[in-house]
């Protein structure tokens, strides 16, 4: 045993390194059901997408990807993902377009989800290139193949045709096909709310023509003069879905929501206050209250938990780091006590998510001995760079405390609290008193309540089901949340950069109209391990007049006149935080066109993410540069990966559903999770099967003790 500093984004802690749990943790574990799609890989998910379809050339491709995210099931077989709005949205960012995150923590959406969904998968189904344009109030997404583009719809559910031969084999029309004639689509018609069946692919917009609003939504594209293409890519890319089960923790992942009225309520911050963001629509029956439902068919939202038993005797896959006035027991059994004769003394554990977190609950168990002995929990979400107090307890106690994070907000359907909309965040208890009587912590129970897609999930039905087990990559990720509004804190350095706010729409941008600036930041692992690879991006702007609206995710008018022409941008990385820089990426204008047809109305907002892999042996500390000229950055996205043990633990996985009026249960033990693991569970034939819960659970009574 030895006393070492760990660094974690700024964070000094004098820790103690107490026990290994190496061979005590299991990577990403996934379940599929025969056929089933992966939504933690969008290449592998569009494999089986287009297996499933028998899907052979590029516009049997390009529709089978369409079709998998159609979202109105009054006409369609419910798919992935329904169409509703106000309800995925995190600040402070605002509207969701990273695509694993819309997959599966939400799973429902608008058009200006849908489409960068739709230019995502194609993009990772192989495509050449696949974009996304702003219309006049709608979003839609085209494909390149066949030598030109193609538009298809998923949001309104259609795509059109060119000339009046066989729909299943000519030419799909492009946007500025459609810009420049209405009779494509009008000509469709038979009647205003009537479609010539001979002429279309079915479905082919079902809800517009049977309200008679296929001429408004053919304006849509012909007002061309509002209309936008986003020349980079739409979506970010930063998110992935790794996790790490450590030694007593459990993952719960529910086919519906836990409990009446628990989901994900999002707030929007307006100068500084928290407000509701979904919208109540009397005439269309939309009420708050009832949660991020179809308003259009049954599909729901659903619920889980990550719940930690946290081991108070060793170091686990992240945490716990202890200070050196905790005395540390000598087995699981004997509670954590403060080092006589010190006070206060702090234990910090992490909690990251895959899934966007709802809220979090904890259960302490704990002895304060006197009045004056108390415990103190807060919890942060930018890597200690700030904490939030959640509450003290006084002595003289004995017993259970049960407490959650910081409230921020209370309004008439639900609350806000310290951890809410986001993806992980620190929790630290404090001991402190006289240094006479007993103070001590028996028990640590950490629980996060999370929001799932459930048609992410492994759903068994009546009969035999086969079923596929795997581990995802064997590697820890350390995110590293930078908040632009305070960059000094996060930054190791950054020269000539402020932060502007517009109509809650944060920026950062050149201090000087034409000069440059640049913002430095050290990624590293916690824990103080070797790197296997860095992720860095984030999203750069070049604003003519138009900025992003957060709240829309459409456009917004700005002050701020920048020109592409002599504007740059770049992206860097080195080993040391004097260089020299190996770059990453650099901002170019438009020059490449794959139809040889060049837009002038453009939004050049690329969003940009880059891998930084092949590091030397024993890198510990990467240093990413962000550089501007004549271009803003409204969001910064960096994550260190560790390699992961040799060897994994034993993983017990449980599928829990009802059949013929009883809760049936089937539980298996995965010995060795590197390997992939096929299993069959036998239903009750020719009965309904409701699917409850999947469940994965690392024990702790595999971790082994290391000096």
């Amino acid at each position: 045993m030895f006393i070492r500093t760990l660094k974690f984004m700024g964070l000094i802690f004098s820790a103690l390194t107490l026990f290994s749990a190496a061979n005590a943790q299991v990577y990403s574990p996934w379940v599929v059901t025969e056929n089933q799609v992966d939504t933690r890989d969008l290449g592998r998910l569009t494999e089986t997408l287009y297996e499933n379809a028998g899907a052979d050339t590029d516009r049997e491709k390009a529709e089978a990807i369409w079709r998998y995210l159609l979202t109105d099931g009054r006409f369609v077989e419910p798919g992935v993902f329904y169409h509703i709005a106000g309800w995925a949205y995190e600040e402070p960012m605002g509207e969701v377009l990273d695509p694993l995150r819309l997959l599966n923590s939400y799973g429902f959406g608008l058009c200006y989800q849908v489409a960068p969904l739709l230019e995502a998968l194609w993009e990772a189904g192989g495509f050449p290139d696949a974009r996304t344009w702003f219309l006049t109030g709608h979003a839609v997404a085209e494909v390149y193949f066949d030598g030109k583009y193609n538009m298809l719809d998923s949001d309104m559910l259609g795509y059109t045709t060119v000339g009046q031969g066989d729909p299943r084999t000519s030419p799909i029309a492009s946007v500025r096909e459609l810009e420049d004639d209405e009779k494509i689509i009008l000509g469709k018609l038979l009647a205003a709310d009537k479609a010539d069946r001979d002429k279309v692919v079915d479905p082919w917009y079902p809800a517009d023509v049977r309200a008679k609003a296929m001429a408004g939504y053919s304006e849509v594209f012909t007002s061309k003069e509002n209309n936008w293409l986003f020349y980079f890519k739409r979506f970010p890319a930063g998110h992935t879905m790794d996790f790490v089960l450590r030694p007593g923790e459990k993952l719960i992942r529910n086919f519906e929501p836990e409990s009446e009225g628990l989901f994900y309520l999002p707030y929007k911050k307006v100068r500084g206050t928290l407000k509701e963001f979904p919208r109540e629509l009397e005439r269309y029956q939309i009420r708050t209250e009832d949660g991020p439902h179809s308003q259009k068919d049954s599909r729901l939202w659903a619920t889980g938990r990550i719940e930690y038993h946290a081991p108070l005797n060793w170091e686990g896959s992240y945490y716990p780091l202890f200070n050196k006035n905790l005395r540390l027991p000598s087995n699981r059994n004997e509670p954590l006590r403060r080092k006589e004769p010190a006070l206060p003394a702090v234990a910090v554990f992490a909690m990251p998510a895959p899934y966007v977190l709802i809220n979090a609950e904890f259960k302490l168990e704990t002895t304060l001995s006197t009045i004056a002995h108390q415990l103190t929990l807060a919890t942060s979400i930018d890597g200690g760079k700030s904490w939030q107090h959640a509450g003290s307890l006084s002595g003289p106690f004995d017993g259970s405390w049960r407490i959650e994070p910081q409230v921020l907000t209370v309004s008439e359907h639900g609350m806000a609290s310290a951890v809410s909309g986001k993806y992980g965040y620190l929790v630290r208890l404090t001991l402190s008193g006289p240094k006479s009587g007993e103070a001590a912590l028996r028990d640590v129970m950490l629980s996060s309540l999370i929001q799932l897609n459930p048609r992410t999930l492994p759903a068994l039905e009546p009969g035999e089901n086969r079923l596929s087990f795997m581990q995802g990559p064997q590697r820890k990720r350390w995110d590293m949340p930078v908040d632009i509004s305070r960059i000094g804190e996060f930054a190791l350095r950054f020269d000539a950069v402020e932060y502007v706010e517009e109509e809650s729409n944060g920026l950062l941008l050149p201090q000087s109209t034409g000069g440059e600036s640049e913002i430095i930041f050290e990624v590293s692992a916690p824990d103080g391990s070797e790197l296997q690879s860095v992720h860095a991006g984030g999203r750069f702007l070049v604003l003519r007049g138009l900025g992003p609206e957060k709240l829309t995710a459409e456009t917004r008018k700005t002050a701020l006149s920048q020109s592409h022409r002599t504007a740059g941008g770049s992206l860097a990385w080195a080993l040391s935080p004097s260089g020299p820089w190996q770059p990453l990426w650099d901002f170019g204008p438009p020059s490449e066109w794959h139809d040889n047809e060049s837009v002038e109305r453009l939004l050049l907002w690329p969003e940009v993410d880059q891998e930084i892999s092949g590091l030397p042996a024993g890198t510990e500390k990467v240093y990413v540069r962000y550089a501007l000229k004549g271009m803003a950055l409204d969001d910064i996205r960096l994550a260190a990966f560790t390699a992961g043990a040799s060897e994994a633990s034993p993983l017990r996985v449980t599928h829990d559903w009802y059949s013929r009026g009883s809760r049936m249960s089937h539980s298996l033990e995965i010995p060795n999770p590197d390997e992939p693991f096929e299993y069959v569970i036998h239903t009750a034939p020719f009965s309904e099967v409701k699917n409850l819960s999947i469940v994965f659970e690392c024990s702790a009574d595999h971790v082994q003790r290391h000096p």
